[in-house]
């Protein structure tokens, strides 16, 4: 992160970029392009060492990092917006936007807006990131057990659900674990977890217009 060389980050870009930092951390199985206009600028992998590099061509490669130092900055970042300073990313001009691209490791899938479908560890991981307090959090996902509208509920054998907050980021992930369902139980929870994000999405822009 760079103070002096990039145009500063909007709250949006900095909220993506913390969830993306602790999706990234927290959920192994998931990589991200960072792209400022039409250059990309930073690759975030499990393991960059093992990462395959493109062969040499004029345009720079983007930089490679792991998900521990991506949080690392980006927390660092977050800390120095909340004490009010101008926070920029290095290769991020006037006018360009910051894209972040999700790639999920097979057979996980991104399932849009920041949630995916992950394995882990012989399990299936379904989560996304949040960046509302984590008892408005709670709050909102209460709200989706009364509102099913006629979607099965899923009752895979070993389903567990949790929250993971990162204190660095002022994040959470929505973690929800089972063993490997059947192609119908995985249905109903890429929409349910869809449901989520939706919702928790909109308490999120709702904040963000009376800050």
């Amino acid at each position: 992160m760079d103070r002096t060389a990039s145009t500063a980050l909007t709250d949006g870009g900095l909220a993506a970029l913390r969830r993306a930092a602790v999706m990234a951390h927290t959920v192994g199985a998931i990589s991200l392009r960072l792209t400022a206009g039409t250059e990309p600028i930073v690759d975030v992998v499990p393991d960059p060492a093992r990462a395959p590099r493109p062969p040499t061509m004029a345009r720079p490669r983007p930089r490679l990092i792991e998900p521990c130092g991506f949080r690392t900055a980006v927390a660092r970042a977050w800390a120095d917006h909340a004490a009010g300073r101008e926070i920029g990313l290095i290769g991020l001009e006037h006018a360009d936007d910051l894209d972040i691209a999700w790639s999920v490791t097979l057979p996980g899938q991104h399932l849009g807006f920041g949630a995916v479908r992950a394995p882990c560890a012989g399990r299936m991981v379904w989560a996304f990131a949040s960046v509302l307090a984590p008892a408005k959090l709670t709050a909102v996902m209460s709200t989706l057990d009364e509102q099913s509208d006629g979607v099965a509920q899923p009752t895979p054998d070993g389903l567990t659900a949790r929250l993971v907050h990162d204190d660095l980021l002022d994040a959470t992930v929505v973690h929800v674990e089972a063993d490997p369902p059947g192609s119908s139980a995985t249905r109903v929870l890429d929409e349910v977890l869809r449901r989520m994000v939706a919702a928790v999405a909109a308490t999120e822009v709702v904040d963000q217009l009376f800050v």
